[in-house]
């Protein structure tokens, strides 16, 4: 694989490889203390093939989050899970569709929904050159789980648009976009990041950062945020 290509599996939702990413995000001015927040996850992507025409992508989210002042606490999220089924990749076109759930595994109230929720997922995507460009989408609704707990029923929308140049070096925007159908409220950030592609030994990764600002919010969410996402990948037919 060239540096581009590896650079474009690290951003690509349905790579061929085994990649493991590492984000680590920081909030600013959070709560009502206007403090800072962090948190980190890992959110791996294992592709198998069950025939010659279909892969299945399997992508776990795991989520440690830090919440500032007053009610400070650090503790694990909610797991969620996805699980696309995509024709393996012929051309410039890939698409998938699948499940995604989420487990009421947050170590503390202030970090999960206390619901077991579901829904669909898919995503659409367009490969060409230095581009890669497309649409992932999901919709979480609970329908178990603690009965004092308010109901989940989120819409998320995450438009991609990158450019990867022949060494490597990549930019793009991805914003999450949610809806929360319960409180009537809109999460919407703009913003880029910026990544490279190179070797540690044998070892190909990814690194990229990137500051998003919410030009919509929930109450208590951050004005801006920084990611900065480690990439683990395995090329196809080196793991």
């Amino acid at each position: 694989m060239t540096a581009r290509d590896l650079a474009k599996e690290a951003l690509n939702p349905f790579a061929t490889s085994i990649k493991v990413p590492i984000e680590s995000v920081t909030g600013f001015r959070v709560g009502p203390h206007r403090n800072t927040g962090e948190s980190v996850n890992v959110e791996p992507l294992i592709p198998f093939e069950v025939t010659p025409a279909w892969n299945v992508i399997v992508q776990p989210f795991v989520a440690m989050t830090s919440l500032p002042s007053p009610d400070a606490t650090t503790g694990f999220d909610d797991v969620q899970m996805s699980v696309f089924l995509t024709p393996t990749r012929t051309g410039t076109w890939a698409w998938g569709l699948g499940p995604i759930v989420e487990l009421p595994t947050a170590s503390d109230d202030q970090l999960g929904t206390g619901k077991w929720s579901g829904g669909p997922t898919g995503a659409v995507f367009y490969s060409n050159g230095p581009w890669l460009n497309g649409v992932l989408a999901s919709h979480l609704a609970s329908f178990a789980g603690s009965r004092h707990r308010v109901d989940v029923a989120v819409t998320s929308i995450e438009p991609q648009v990158s450019y990867t140049w022949d060494s490597g070096w990549s930019l793009q925007s991805s914003p999450t976009i949610t809806y929360d159908w319960t409180a009537d409220a809109w999460t919407l950030p703009l913003g880029v990041d910026v990544g490279t592609t190179f070797s540690v030994g044998t070892q190909p990764m990814s690194l990229m950062v990137g500051a998003y600002d919410l030009v919509k919010r929930e109450t208590g969410d951050p004005d801006s945020f920084v990611r900065v996402q480690l990439t683990f990948l395995f090329p196809s037919g080196e793991h």
